[in-house]
C-alpha cells in the first residue's frame, strides 16, 4: 500500500505514563518506534519482510523535539513519513499531535544491515522511494554528537531479556528509559525534557552492563541542556551518546 503519510493513533493510558501522570520518554520513543514499523510493513519494508531478505531495519540517529507532555486519558496522533535520503541511509520524521495542536516533530536515520555480518546494505531506492514524501518534511536534523572524555559515571545498567527487541539487541527505547532512570528525582521535579538526542555507536547485548556517563549540563534561560553517554563496563569507547534539552516545568 503506497501511503507516503501514515497516521497512528494511540491512548495515553496506565501502559505509556510516567508518575507525573504524563506520557514518558519511553512510552513515546516506543510509539513512534510502533508507527515507522506499522508503516514499513503496510509498504513491504516490515521485520519479516527484511528477515526474507537477509536483513534487518537500524536505528542510528533520532531527534525528538516536544514543547508539552501529553497528560493521561489524552489521545496522541502520530503523522509519520519516509524522506529522499542517500546511499545506505533512510531517513523518516514525524509529527506529533494532542487534538488538532500539533506539540512536536521527530526525525530518525536509520540503516539496512546484513543479520548475520551486521554490515550496512544498499536501499533499493525504487522501492524504498514508495515510502517517501516529497513536501512537507521537516527542518530539523539528527546530527552526530561529539563524544565526550570529561563526563563522570552516573548510574549502571545490567542488559537483561526485557531489554532486547526481535533482532537480539538492546531496544532503540531502551536507551531513552536508561536516561530517564539515570536523572535524580529532583531533575524530574523541577524539567520536563523539551529536546533529545541520540547516535547508536555500536549494538548492546544481553549480558552488558552498561556505565552512564553525564555532566551537571549547562543553564540557558532557566533550561538546562546536557550530556550523556553510555559504554560497556570494561569498554573505552562509549556505544552511544545522547543530548537533552530540560526546560522548567
Amino acid at each position: 500500500m503506497d501511503r507516503p503519510v501514515w497516521i497512528e493513533r494511540y491512548d495515553v493510558n496506565t501502559i505509556v505514563l510516567d508518575h507525573n501522570k504524563r506520557l514518558s520518554l519511553y512510552g513515546l520513543l516506543n510509539l513512534l518506534q510502533d508507527a515507522a514499523w506499522m508503516h514499513a510493513k503496510s509498504a513491504g519494508w516490515g521485520f519479516e519482510d527484511l528477515i526474507a531478505k537477509g536483513t534487518i531495519w537500524v536505528l542510528a540517529r533520532q531527534k525528538l523535539i516536544l514543547s508539552d507532555w501529553p497528560k493521561w486519558e489524552e489521545t496522541v496522533t502520530l503523522h509519520t513519513w519516509g524522506r529522499p535520503g542517500g546511499g545506505v541511509m533512510a531517513l523518516r520524521e514525524f509529527e506529533i499531535f494532542i487534538g488538532e495542536r500539533k506539540i512536536g516533530e521527530a526525525t530518525t536515520t536509520w540503516l539496512v544491515l546484513d543479520y548475520h555480518t551486521r554490515k550496512p546494505q544498499k536501499l533499493d531506492r525504487v522501492s524504498f522511494d514508495l515510502l517517501c514524501r516529497e513536501e512537507g518534511n521537516l527542518t530539523i536534523a539528527a546530527s552526530r554528537i561529539p563524544i565526550r572524555h570529561d563526563l563522570a559515571e552516573a548510574a549502571r545498567f545490567e542488559v537483561r531479556n526485557s531489554d532486547l527487541d526481535v533482532n537480539g539487541h538492546v531496544n532503540n527505547t531502551r536507551y531513552g528509559q536508561w536516561l530517564t532512570d539515570t536523572m535524580s528525582a529532583g531533575d524530574h521535579a523541577r524539567y520536563a525534557i523539551g529536546e533529545y538526542e541520540v547516535n547508536f555507536l555500536s549494538e548492546t547485548s544481553l549480558g552488558d552492563t552498561i556505565i552512564m556517563e553525564s555532566e551537571a549540563g549547562s543553564s540557558e534561560g532557566g533550561s538546562l541542556t546536557r550530556q550523556y553517554q553510555g559504554r560497556r563496563a570494561g569498554g573505552e569507547k562509549p556505544a552511544f551518546v545522547q543530548r537533552v534539552v530540560l526546560n522548567p516545568r
